[in-house]
């Protein structure tokens, strides 16, 4: 009671500006105890999952009250968000319930089949199963978000002596910043094809959800895209970007380096076949011809006398003139230039520490990174290939995947609560001082009057003694006073035991 009647004292005794200051001081102080209240028994939510169907978010979140437990519904009611120490419970849960059961049920459809079901609809329940599981192996491919295939059998009639061709087709959803390549193209063809009897790759189109034709009939050379130079160049270049993150990965951590190349690759074959002779020539063939020729002489018309005999030889001789043959096959493939791009964050993972003058302590230099680059590629700066690294902050991702925790960053809620609890501190002080500052002017204000109120009192009394004791002295004035003014006398006494007694 004793508090109430100082309050008050303090509170008529302070100005209005001060009032109206100290109103506004002892609000805002409610206001943001309520709030912090309130956001402090706010539990914090996380994605358990995304991009349902409605039917199954309705089922799931059915499941989820009947444990009494909040959940929030996010983007259109596909997401579902509930507290983070509930995750992995719920989801253990869900599963047994079969929860989420997804769209593509595939061979599932079988478990519940009812007696007496006619062989058309069995068949159809058949390729159905077939499609959803084709479907789903399909999404296991890394970019795919959502696959449908449809599979067209033309059966045959008795009016046929031959069933049509069977015919697929696939629409894919790839994920943001996907693109799929001729080679991940033509495995899904190929999946498809291998997967229903009767089906080639070349009767399998592909779309993806934008409506672009990855695959058909009518192109044959990207349905078999191992072979093109697309597809080779692309292979190449996607293999020494691997290398190179995985190089500055292990220094940098992950996801912290990006790295493009452009390949420039010679794709022409050249088969050169080399005749080379040599200048002498090596005998292989020699004939030797023999001629002779008789010639008969008479003298002075005597009987005539043997005469002389003349032989002709002739030596004929072959020479092979000899050659070597060399054949020598360029093979394609071969890489006459890169041109490499590379974008790393070289700052330390704690964005606060800082280094001598300021400056962000970083893990490396980028010229150490370009070096690291030029050799891992082998790369000749000189000779046509070109090189640039740039260095900048990573931005952190937008949105968090239902298997994100926390990465050990700024507790932003911890933040946020102790520099509240610092504004309440310091507005509390504020009170403190002002009530401190009312409470001494009206202290001060008190101990004049009592000052004023002893010197009246002192008129009062009659001064001398005449040599009478102290004591009796001392009731003669107090006698004296009440008979004067009795009045004054009673609140010097009451003022006096509210100072002793309060």
């Amino acid at each position: 009671m004793n508090f109430l009647l100082r309050m008050k004292a303090v509170w008529q005794k302070v100005g209005l500006v001060q009032r109206a200051l100290l109103i506004a001081i002892v609000v805002t102080f409610a206001l943001v105890g309520g709030l912090l209240v309130h956001w402090a028994r706010r539990p914090d939510m996380r994605m358990l999952y995304h991009e349902l169907a409605p039917e199954e978010a309705s089922q799931i979140t059915e499941k989820i009250s009947e444990e009494g437990i909040t959940y929030e519904l996010r983007n259109g009611g596909t997401s579902i968000y509930v507290p983070k120490e509930k995750v992995y419970q719920l989801r253990l849960d869900l599963a047994k319930d079969g929860l989420p059961a997804g769209e593509q049920g595939g061979y599932k459809i079988f478990e519940n089949e009812k007696i007496g079901v006619s062989p058309f609809v069995q068949s159809v329940n058949l390729k159905r199963a077939l499609q959803e599981e084709l479907a789903k192996s399909i999404q296991m491919i890394e970019g795919v978000a959502h696959a449908r295939v449809h599979i067209v059998r033309s059966e045959q009639t008795l009016f046929t002596s031959e069933a049509g061709k069977t015919t697929a087709s696939v629409v894919l959803r790839l994920q943001p910043g996907y693109r799929l390549s001729a080679l991940n193209i033509a495995a899904i063809t190929h999946l498809v094809s291998g997967s229903v009897e009767g089906l080639t790759s070349e009767n399998v189109t592909a779309i993806d959800s934008q409506g672009r034709l990855l695959s058909g009939e009518s192109d044959q050379t990207m349905a078999g895209g191992a072979g093109t130079v697309q597809d080779y160049r692309e292979r190449v270049e996607h293999n020494l970007e691997d290398k190179v993150e995985e190089l500055l990965t292990t220094v940098l951590g992950p996801g912290r380096a990006k790295v493009r190349i452009h390949a420039v690759i010679d794709m022409n074959s050249v088969n050169t076949i080399t005749e080379k002779y040599e200048p002498k020539g090596v005998p292989t063939k020699e004939e030797i011809t023999t001629g002779s020729e008789t010639e008969a002489s008479s003298a002075g018309g005597n009987a005539a006398s043997p005469g002389t005999t003349k032989k002709d030889e002739i030596i004929v001789t072959e020479y092979q003139v000899g050659k070597t043959v060399t054949q020598e096959t360029v093979l394609p493939g071969e890489i006459l230039a890169l041109s490499v791009a590379a974008v790393v964050d070289l700052t330390l993972p704690d964005a606060n520490d800082a280094g001598a003058g300021g400056q962000t302590a970083r893990i490396m230099d980028s010229n150490d990174v370009e070096k690291l680059i030029e050799n891992a590629l082998g790369l000749n700066l000189a000779g046509g290939d070109s090189l640039k690294v740039v260095e900048a902050r990573f931005q952190a991702p937008a949105g968090l995947l239902p298997e994100a925790e926390d990465l050990g960053g700024l507790d932003y809620l911890a933040i946020v609560g102790q520099a509240s609890l610092g504004i309440m501190a310091v507005c509390a002080l504020l009170v403190l001082k002002m009530f401190k500052g009312a409470k001494k002017k009206v202290k001060a204000e008190a101990e004049s009057e009592q000052a004023a109120g002893m010197e009246g009192s002192t008129e009062l009394l009659p001064t001398g003694g005449g040599g009478i004791s102290e004591p009796l002295l001392l009731r003669r004035q107090i006698a004296h006073a009440l008979e004067n003014d009795p009045e004054r006398v009673r609140q010097l006494f009451t003022s006096w035991i509210e100072d002793n007694g309060g």
